[in-house]
This record gives structure tokens, sequence and C-alpha cells, in this order.
């Protein structure tokens, strides 16, 4: 039964999409529950369909696994959220960014496939500031993207990466969500800069 309703949302994202110009890869899950024995070949039944319905564009799913996740076998190209340095690590970002190092560099060795670091950042309350940098300060963000794109710059096998994200925005209430909001943009929820993106413009102007 879910593998049907799973079939027919790839045919129609696909149907729906496929003369968009700006759709350059089918991501066919976020985050799935790779570790089940059956995710493999789920994921797989998806990926060859949406091969047969177009042939043009690479397929992928985005992991929260990294190296154990095993579909990346046979799937185009890898893609991978992590949040060292926030979520775990915590306010380590020295640490942090020699563990993503490890862990890129290993999934590169198992598979041999380009890698889109699809979700990276750090919660951030806009007008909050903390010098050495602190966790929800806005120096804080710009300090983890930077060793993050740092990093990037160094593995020529990491062919995108995606900030996450580009504007606060609201989700479920939780102790780390301050007014049951994500905090992660570099824009605030309704379109004012953070520091991260007057850095990020600066950055990009000058590459």
């Amino acid at each position: 039964r879910r593998l049907q309703l799973c079939r027919q949302y790839v045919q129609e994202l696909v149907a729906r999409d496929k003369n968009h110009p700006s759709v350059i890869i089918w991501s066919l899950a976020n985050e799935p529950h790779s570790r089940l024995p059956t995710a493999k070949p789920f994921l797989r039944d998806l990926y060859d369909l949406c091969k047969a319905l177009d042939s043009t564009r690479p397929a992928t799913v985005v992991s929260q696994l990294g190296a154990s996740e095993e579909a990346f076998e046979f799937l185009d190209l890898m893609c991978l959220n992590r949040y060292y340095g926030w979520y775990t690590e915590s306010g380590q970002l020295e640490v942090g960014v020699s563990r993503l190092a490890e862990e890129i560099d290993a999934m590169y060795a198992a598979f041999h496939k380009p890698l889109i670091m699809t979700e990276f950042g750090a919660d951030t309350i806009a007008g909050h500031h903390a010098e050495p940098p602190e966790m929800f300060s806005e120096e804080y963000q710009v300090e983890l993207l930077t060793r993050y794109l740092d990093l990037f710059k160094t593995r020529p096998f990491i062919v995108g990466e995606h900030i996450w994200n580009l504007c606060d925005f609201k989700t479920s209430q939780a102790v780390h969500r301050m007014g049951g909001l994500n905090l992660k943009g570099v824009l605030t929820r309704d379109r004012r800069p953070k520091l991260a993106a007057h850095r990020l413009r600066q950055r990009w102007q000058a590459e």
C-alpha cells in the first residue's frame, strides 16, 4: 500500500514538473527510514520508476545516515543533511566541522559519487550578538556557515550546497523553538537580513 502510494507521488511529481527548466534533480525522499530492511528495495523501485519516466535527470534521496545509506549504491548522486555544531557538538564548531569532514570523506570513499549538502545551519535570534560567538547569536550563525563553506571548497566531489534556510519559518512548539519558529533563516520571517545574509552576499560576490 505504501509503495503504491509513493509510486503515485513519483508519477505525479514527474508529470507536473518534467518540463520545468529549474528542475535539475528528482528527490525521491527526504530523510527516509533507511535502516528498515525493506528500505533499499523500496527506494530502488521508486528510482527505477523515476528513471523510466524521465531518463534525462539524475535521481537521489536526501539522507541523514551518510555512509550508511545503502541506496546510494544505485542512486545517481548523494545528498546529506547535517548539523554538526548545532544539534550535535553544540557550540563546538571546530569539533563539529572535523566530524563533518570525516563523514563526507567516508561517504565519497564508499560510493565515489558527487555529493550535495542539502541542509546545514544554526538557529539565530535576530539582533542577538555575542563575542566570542555563542549559539543563537548572529555571529555564531556566520561562523558555522563560514566553516562549512570553507570545508566544502576543499572537497571537489561536493557539487552543491543548500543553506537551511533562506527565511525563519513557523513550525511546531518545542523547548528549542522560541515562538514556535525555526530560526535557521539568514533572513527573518518578514525578510529582514541577519548578519549571515550580508556575509554570504560578500562571499559569493567575491567568488
